[in-house]
């Protein structure tokens, strides 16, 4: 029986629900740990986007805020609602009415968006020289990274392409984010902190490997607090303002990853 929970098609085993290694070959953690790497590189190289010259920043942040806007109208949104439909069908329909069940992952998301915007709020409203929510703000981008390098596996279960896409939104979410901490951080912000997201990527990626989902709901949750991250970021951060938005980079960035997200869809690969 495949279960859809979240972003990703599970296999369920024994009707239990329970994520199937099995189906995930060699190659898949093959290319699922060079798509975990490519993230690597984007926390590695991300510094020097801070220093470029403002116009090329907006530039990059209006193609990325574009990327990520298509993504989370044609892909996060949709997929929320059907992974909610799909855990309707599971014992815990037995527990809370079928609406809400099939709401349950959009409240996660939520949850997810709260938590994301209230470390951002908390950490820009002190003085740099408060380090300690300097680095709850640097760990919350960190999460983002950490939670994308544990689904992805499960990810290219759905196909390469979509998760070739799906890497794209998040290494531009990176790209962005880490150019914010040093702009909104100048005192704090040095080229070792981009360790903090390299490491989290890779722990990730191994928790995947050793500690993989006890259950569907499991990974739909934490897909669902992905998506929360990634829906406050991508409209707090990735937009730049109105007065340095690059309208036509921006479009680019919309119509270019809409398009290729509803060609996966068509073609049965998303």
């Amino acid at each position: 029986m495949l279960v859809h929970a979240g972003n990703m098609w599970l296999t369920a085993r024994d009707g239990e629900g329970t994520p199937d290694l099995s189906v995930l070959t060699d190659a898949d953690w093959f290319i699922a740990a060079v798509l975990a790497a490519v993230l690597i590189a984007a926390h590695f190289v991300s510094p020097a986007i801070a220093r470029l010259d403002a116009r090329l920043q907006d530039r990059v942040a209006s193609l990325g805020g574009g990327i990520a806007v298509a993504y989370v109208f044609v892909q996060l949104m949709p997929e929320l609602a059907e992974g909610g439909r799909s855990l309707s069908d599971t014992a815990i329909s037995q527990v809370a009415p079928t609406p809400v069940v099939e709401a349950g992952l959009f409240l996660v998301a939520l949850v997810g968006t709260m938590i994301f915007y209230s470390l951002d709020v908390v950490s820009t409203e002190h003085d740099d020289e408060h380090a300690g929510l300097y680095r709850v703000h640097l760990l919350s981008f960190a999460l983002i990274s950490a939670l994308y390098a544990y689904t992805m596996p499960f990810l290219l279960t759905t196909g390469i392409g979509y998760a070739l896409l799906f890497t794209t939104a998040i290494c531009f979410h990176v790209l962005v984010g880490d150019r914010t901490l040093a702009r909104a951080h100048p005192n704090l912000f040095k080229h070792q902190d981009r360790w903090v997201g390299m490491a989290s990527v890779v722990i990730g990626f191994a928790a995947a490997w050793a500690l993989p989902p006890a259950s569907d709901l499991m990974l739909a949750t934490a897909t669902a607090l992905l998506g929360g991250g990634l829906l406050i970021t991508t409209f707090r951060e990735e937009l730049p303002k109105a007065a340095k938005a690059r309208l036509a980079w921006f479009l680019v960035g919309v119509v270019v990853m809409a398009a290729l997200l509803v060609a996966g869809i068509v073609t049965g690969d998303g």
